[in-house]
């Protein structure tokens, strides 16, 4: 399968397919083309025999030949059999025979002598081309009156044109064994067989290691990307965890103290209760401060994030949300032992999910849910505020363009479901790696 995925093996199978395609489709094209050729070919012989050999020979002979006399009929066949069945038969292997017709449909020779002398029903064809001159062609059936015995074990078509000779009009046939025009047929298709295959082959050739390297070039453009990305995801990481510390050791630490100082202070039973009050509602202030301030460190930078750690630290992303009046959830089942990578990706898209909701949506419910499901690892974000119209606004300008990259670079999937009024739905999926 994925051998399957390789840019260039899809190409060499679709070229494949594709040159199956135009071979069948050139090859039934060019037999149609050679058959037709071939026929051309015993067109034009017969029209050339009909010509330089059959007229002159019945030029010589007497009227009494085309009144039917026997010994008039006779001797043409004689002197016929001498000239025609040497030049037509032998000189022309694809001649299988000869015959002359009268208009009537008598027929006046035939190199077989059991066939002449006798009158046959003409074809409509065979009349046409008596009457419009041209030539004609058909295949010769069982059926066919003129067709000897010993025909029927092989396929024939015949050829036939007129000849004009003293002011009559006759029907000169030559009949063709089938099996030799089609040979001739193979013969002209042959070269263009080759000539298609060949070309085909040779482009497909040449074509696909420019593709390889193309794809090569791509895939290590894209190597280097995803390299790139990375970087740029550990050196933001590395940031915030610089930004985290300080914060942590800086001025969390110094609210913390001073908090802690004002609640002993107001606890002090020598301070005037005035000031105690002031000391309380400080003490107070101070707290929120300092739970804000928290939330924002979980932010930047969460603590301990790898499996057991990811609850608390969503339960820390929603905090303000808490505090803003929001109500929110967190729920996480099916992970076990699942890689810091994958929760880590887990989290930053709840985080930008999140964040987007507590700032854009209005909403009054975020519920955030993560589930292991077999081999893979789910994400929804689901808010009900107002939502808005995919099909106008571009959900990746809400932050999601970057992690939509990396999630799609592991091969996981993201979407964000909206519409008007019916609040955000942010799904994710990725493999538990």
């Amino acid at each position: 399968m994925r051998l399957l995925r390789s840019p260039v093996v899809q190409f060499v199978l679709l070229a494949v397919v594709t040159m199956a395609v135009i071979i069948i489709s050139t090859n039934a094209i060019a037999e149609d083309v050679a058959e037709a050729e071939a026929v051309a070919e015993a067109r034009n012989t017969t029209e050339v025999l009909a010509r330089s050999v059959v007229r002159p020979q019945l030029r010589v002979v007497s009227e009494r030949l085309f009144d039917r006399k026997p010994g008039a009929v006779d001797r043409f066949t004689f002197r016929a059999n001498r000239t025609m069945r040497r030049i037509v038969l032998v000189e022309n292997p694809q001649a299988v025979r000869l015959n002359i017709w009268l208009s009537d449909g008598f027929l006046l020779y035939a190199n077989r002598p059991d066939l002449a002398g006798v009158t046959y029903q003409l074809s409509a064809d065979q009349r046409r081309v008596l009457q419009a001159g041209g030539t004609g062609y058909a295949m010769v059936s069982r059926q066919d009156p003129a067709s000897a015995k010993r025909d029927q074990g092989r396929p024939l078509v015949r050829v036939y044109t007129p000849i004009s000779v003293r002011g009559q009009v006759l029907l000169f046939e030559v009949y063709y064994s089938l099996d030799r025009i089609q040979e001739r047929r193979q013969e002209i298709l042959s070269p263009f067989r080759w000539i298609t295959i060949g070309s085909l082959a040779g482009l497909l050739l040449v074509v696909t290691p420019i593709l390889w390297l193309l794809t090569r070039r791509l895939t290590r453009a894209g190597e280097e990307r995803e390299r790139l990305l990375v970087s740029t995801v550990d050196a933001s990481d590395a940031e915030r965890r610089r930004i985290a510390r300080d914060l942590h050791d800086g001025v969390v630490q110094d609210i913390a103290g001073t908090t802690f100082s004002l609640t002993a202070l107001a606890r002090d039973p020598a301070v005037p209760t005035p000031a105690r009050e002031t000391l309380d509602t400080a003490g107070d202030s101070l707290r929120d401060s300092l739970r804000a301030l928290r939330s924002l460190l979980a932010e930047i930078h969460p603590p301990d994030l790898h499996a057991d750690g990811l609850e608390p630290a969503l339960n820390d992303l929603i905090a303000p949300a808490v505090n803003a009046g929001i109500q929110a959830s967190v729920s996480v089942s099916g992970l076990d032992g699942d890689s810091d990578a994958a929760v880590a990706l887990v989290w930053r898209v709840a985080q930008e999910a999140v964040r987007n909701a507590l700032r854009h949506s209005g909403a009054s419910t975020v519920a955030v849910t993560v589930q292991g499901v077999g081999d893979r690892l789910r994400l929804e974000v689901v808010d009900d505020g107002i939502g808005f119209d995919p099909s106008v606004s571009d959900p990746d300008r809400y932050g999601l363009k970057g992690l939509r990259s990396l999630v799609k670079d592991i091969g996981g999937e993201i979407d964000v479901i909206s519409a008007p009024g019916e609040g955000t739905t942010v799904r994710m999926e990725v493999a538990r790696q």
